[in-house]
């Protein structure tokens, strides 16, 4: 039994550096200012930028609040200015640190200015404000889609001046979408569908018969799908292939092979887009694609499966019949 695995995640992070000229009073180390006053004017500022342009607002979220105020403190602390902490903690290891999950769709801002007095304030948070929507990078990150909720970190620091950051994270958009293509949720058997085109159309191009859907094999894809709300790929939870068809097919099947990946930041329902995405990472892979246009293949059985929040499952189970 033949059986391969595809984990992706989606991390977003880009840099702003601003300057505003200020002089510099003599205080202690670091000086944050009201942070939740701070906060709500940075999301009403971010809600605006997004409003402006068609998109529905975020909401504050605790962990990114955490994330971004961790690393804020950070960098003033340990005189560095990147995504990228000294130790290598990335975005994402910091929301998880935080409580949040490594299969949402996370992004960053961050911006430094050398030059300005503490405390930080409302009219820092503005100016900041457009500043990234100035820049396209971070223009972009503040107007993506499939964002939720948002975080923002803020510090002055005496010698080193003042360092926030934006946190952003959401369920994320589906893979593999064309411009302008709905979303929207399909079902069962269309998903099939939308496989299989994909699948028999290399099979024609490799001179291979195509393969047909089958009741008996979708009942085994649903039985060993991993969990969505697990980390692992765990096909099945270990079970037998052959035991998780029905009954009385199990006799039917000569020999029985198993394809699962997984994405994070892919939305929240399964779509078209989805199912073109999985079977292209799999068309594209050596075993995998060998699996896929194996000859001795004629059918196949289809499970894609979602946590609501950004991650997505899908498992094919090939079969070729007695």
């Amino acid at each position: 039994m033949a059986k391969r695995t595809s984990f992706l995640v989606s991390v977003l992070g880009v840099v702003l550096a601003l300057c505003m000229i200020a002089a510099t009073p003599i205080v202690r180390a670091e000086t944050f200012g009201d942070l939740d006053a701070l906060r709500q004017r940075a999301l009403e500022a971010v809600n605006q930028s997004r409003s402006d342009n068609g998109l529905p607002p975020l909401t504050l979220g605790e962990n990114l609040n955490e994330a971004a105020q961790a690393h804020a403190e950070d960098m003033a602390r340990r005189r560095y200015y990147s995504h990228t902490s000294p130790d290598g903690g990335t975005v994402q290891d910091r929301y998880v640190a935080a409580g949040g999950s490594k299969w949402e769709l996370i992004a960053e801002n961050i911006a430094r200015c050398d030059n300005c007095p503490p405390p930080p304030t409302e009219a820092n948070v503005e100016r900041l404000e457009r500043g990234w929507m100035n820049s396209p990078e971070h223009r972009e990150n503040i107007l993506r889609h499939g964002l939720a909720r948002f975080g923002y970190g803020i510090v002055v620091d005496a010698d080193q001046g003042l360092y926030a950051v934006q946190t952003f994270a959401g369920p994320g958009t589906p893979r593999g979408a064309s411009e302008g293509e709905a979303a929207g949720e399909i079902p069962h058997e269309r998903q099939v569908a939308v496989a299989l085109d994909r699948i028999n159309a290399a099979r024609r191009e490799a001179k291979v018969a195509p393969l047909a859907a089958s009741d008996a094999l979708d009942t085994a894809a649903r039985a060993l799908v991993p969990d969505p709300q697990a980390d692992a790929l765990s096909i099945g939870g270990g079970g037998s292939l052959r035991d998780a068809l029905p009954a009385g097919a199990r006799r039917d099947w000569r020999t029985l092979s198993t394809l699962a990946a997984a994405c994070g930041g892919c939305g929240t329902a399964p779509t078209a887009a989805d199912l073109r995405f999985f079977v292209g990472q799999w068309l594209d892979g050596g075993n995998s694609r060998r699996t896929l246009l194996d000859e001795r293949f004629g059918a196949l059985g289809l499970a894609l499966v979602t946590d609501g929040k950004g991650k997505k499952v899908a498992l094919v189970v090939l079969g070729a019949s007695r």
